[in-house]
């Protein structure tokens, strides 16, 4: 604080809150590709469904917080948020498109789990921590997408990866979604429908906050090519 207080511009510094060029250009890169719709993405999300389904259903928090860290669903988020940074419209509809689909898919397969294998929601014990709100259930979101965007722009961050992946509970709402569908329980359907749009909406204010902060605005150009680019391939 005393350094900010003395130098104004204490936050052009490179290690700062500011990014470089080349770190914008970096994460717009990684955020671009990992959220591509290829066989790769939907392979670790079904992956990643599966085993946090199966996760809830045997009461199994290892493997729940394992199937959170394989998901790849905070990519399109990002991408999202990306999209609303530069306002491009084009950008925008790609990362819709890709986010929709991504979670129709872990809805899809969880509904399926849940006709094939005998269960009763009731007996999950994760159940009410998952579908519970008060004010955290917001703002913990709205942190989780400011740290994820933040330590994937700086590399000598990408450490925390992991805990941010654990705190971003995008799969489990989408998981109980489907059960709850297969049981034909609506009201926790609901529940937890509110939940994963409350998750997300909180990760894309969140990143939209870091992603204006760090500059990646001027980082337009860079976004649209690799889109571009994702089209041509």
């Amino acid at each position: 604080m005393l350094k900010l207080l003395k130098n104004p511009f204490y936050f052009n510094r490179p290690n700062s809150f500011k990014a470089t060029k080349s770190e914008r250009d970096a994460l717009c890169e990684i955020i671009i590709n990992s959220s591509a719709p290829k066989a790769g993405f939907y392979l670790l999300l079904i992956l990643s469904t599966f085993i946090v389904t199966v996760g809830l259903l045997k009461n199994s928090v290892i493997l729940t917080i394992g199937g959170m860290l394989v998901a790849p669903l905070l990519s399109p988020i990002l991408s999202l948020s990306l999209s609303l940074t530069i306002m491009n419209f084009k950008v925008f509809l790609r990362s819709i498109r890709i986010f929709v689909i991504s979670a129709l898919v872990s809805l899809f397969l969880s509904y399926l789990l849940g006709l094939i294998i005998d269960f009763s929601l009731s007996k999950i014990t994760l159940l009410d921590l998952i579908v519970s709100t008060d004010l955290s259930t917001f703002l913990i979101p709205v942190a989780a997408g400011a740290a994820a965007s933040f330590t994937w722009a700086k590399k000598e961050m990408n450490n925390s990866l992991p805990g941010v992946a654990i705190t971003v509970a995008l799969l489990p709402p989408l998981t109980i979604m489907g059960l709850s569908l297969a049981a034909e329980n609506y009201l926790i359907f609901k529940q937890a429908l509110n939940i994963y749009f409350l998750n997300v909406s909180g990760i894309i204010i969140g990143s939209l906050i870091i992603f204006i902060i760090m500059g990646f605005y001027k980082s337009a150009k860079k976004i649209i090519g690799q889109v571009n680019e994702e089209e041509n391939n």
